[in-house]
């Protein structure tokens, strides 16, 4: 088969019946929902994740309202699906049972047994009230430490969620 052939083998092929043909589309959000967001010509359920069942592992991004979306149709299925955002609320990464998740300009991270912002704000808040034994009988940390204790747990609380 010469090059030719080949060529007008693939185009007939591309080109025959029964295959949804989409462009890809740029619209603007309105709405966002776990799962999917619905545009502002009316487009609704379009899938944050092309693979739109319960897995897992997965990463998801959230796009702003009133950001704008390109998305694009899933092979030959009436199935839409995001493509690339002009701006991100938030970002969920799932592994099993752990979750990194970003939004606000904070983060969290949690397993199925704990969180980070609990574990570190739990810790602060023991050292804050520690009573250590000391040869002369119970002490405490003195104010400056406690004070350092906060602050630290004040900007735990700026950083996580």
């Amino acid at each position: 088969m010469e090059l030719g052939e080949i060529f007008e083998a693939a185009v007939k092929k591309a080109n025959k019946k029964g295959v949804k043909r989409f462009p890809l589309m740029t619209e603007t959000v309105t709405e966002v929902t776990e799962t999917t967001c619905t545009t502002s010509d009316g487009v609704d359920d379009i899938r944050l994740n092309a693979i739109d069942t319960e897995l897992d592992s997965k990463i998801t991004i959230y796009p702003k309202i009133g950001s704008k979306i390109i998305y694009g149709r899933l092979n030959d299925t009436d199935d839409l699906f995001v493509l690339k955002y002009s701006e991100i609320d938030r970002i969920v990464i799932k592994m099993d049972k752990q979750i990194f998740e970003m939004k606000d300009g904070k983060f969290r991270i949690l397993n199925a047994e704990t969180n980070l912002k609990t574990v570190l704000n739990d810790l602060f808040s023991t050292l804050e009230n520690a009573i250590i034994q000391t040869p002369s009988g119970a002490g405490k940390f003195i104010d400056l430490n406690k004070q350092k204790f906060k602050s630290l747990n004040q900007q735990i609380d700026k950083l996580l969620f």
